[in-house]
């Protein structure tokens, strides 16, 4: 028996430099950097002087999440910077524990190793919302914007069979026989709702050819605070720096109803909520909040929280599909062609 798990560990290969080379030339990778902890592949596009916007993915879907984005930004005079969080994509699947602290010191550790020594506006969607909350909070002097797309840490809906993922050793014994085709299952899912469901699978799939994807999403499931990052929220939002967070009201993954909360941690932030779509809304709705972002760093507006009828106060969370401000639009729910909600 242990041997079986020994060897369910080590059936893939190891993503090494050799097998970094080769995901290059076949254009699939772009760039990779050693780093402290482990080699990660990322890449940067966009003028060198442009204000440079950093795109972090969530917790199982790499930085492909946001191919969408980069040409966008770039042309409109954005440098970009995308990467894979250790564990995923093609960053090394380090034997450590995926916590809080290891994400946070990927993205400094990057920052410095690229030579970035200026203010940098931070996009996360799902679990990149904490890691780019988690950093604001921790290095403020080195953000100048946040916007959390579907933010995690504040607490997910996890399904029962997660609990039995979190016991030792039958966690471990699921992951390491069953757990490539969990994934694959469920990334097959959240594929029905990209815009090319089998690009969007078959990119998600390279990464399951190298060993660790699994222990990595383990060990981030049962160490990563999805529901402890309170603190975190509230420390950033004390700053004046803007805040955008853009929502699916039907999230199935990570609540819509945990909007209330994140207001009120983050009182100076502008909500865009939206009826009918779900978690996946980064990449089913991909030119909507592509716009929202663009309008958002273009102007860096500073959000208003009260004005309501009679001057009376809103109170902490607004839904809000337009812009409060002359020459801003932003699509409406009905403008859409609404997503089914997430089914993970």
């Amino acid at each position: 028996m242990f041997m079986s798990f020994w060897a369910a560990g080590r059936a893939r290969p190891v993503l090494d430099a050799t097998a970094r080379d080769q995901l290059i030339e076949s254009g699939l990778a772009h760039s990779f950097i050693d780093l402290p902890d482990g080699t990660v592949h990322y890449r940067l596009s966009g003028p060198e002087d442009g204000t440079l916007v950093v795109l972090i993915h969530g917790f199982s879907v790499p930085s492909f999440v946001w191919d969408d984005y980069i040409t966008p930004l770039t042309e409109a005079g954005y440098r970009v910077l995308t990467y894979d969080n250790y564990g995923r994509g093609f960053s090394d699947r380090p034997a450590v524990k995926y916590d809080a602290e290891l994400m946070d010191r990927q993205l400094r550790e990057l920052l410095k190793a690229l030579k970035i020594d200026r203010r940098v506006d931070l996009v996360g969607y799902s679990m990149g919302g904490a890691i780019a909350t988690i950093f604001a909070a921790a290095h403020p002097e080195q953000v100048r914007s946040l916007t959390l797309i579907a933010p995690a840490g504040l607490g997910t809906a996890s399904p029962k069979s997660a609990e039995m993922l979190m016991r030792p050793l039958i966690g471990d014994w699921i992951v390491r026989l069953f757990g490539l085709r969990i994934f694959h299952d469920a990334a097959a899912e959240e594929a029905r709702y990209a815009p090319d469901p089998t690009a969007f699978l078959a990119n998600f799939d390279r990464q399951l050819e190298w060993r660790g994807y699994g222990d990595a999403l383990l060990s981030t499931l049962r160490n990563y605070p999805f529901a402890g990052a309170v603190e975190a929220y509230r420390k950033a939002g004390r700053s004046t720096r803007p805040v955008l967070v853009v929502w699916g009201e039907d999230d199935a993954t990570v609540p819509f109803s945990h909007a209330d909360q994140l207001m009120t941690l983050m009182p100076r932030a502008k909500l865009h909520s939206y009826a009918g779509i779900g978690h996946q809304i980064a990449y089913s709705q991909a030119p909507m909040v592509k716009d929202l972002i663009l309008d958002f760093l273009n102007a860096q507006i500073m959000p208003v929280t009260s004005g309501g009828p009679g001057g009376k106060p809103r109170g902490p969370l607004s839904r809000l599909e337009a812009r409060e401000c002359e020459g801003c639009t932003s699509k409406s729910p009905e403008a859409l062609a609404p997503a089914p909600p997430s089914t993970k």
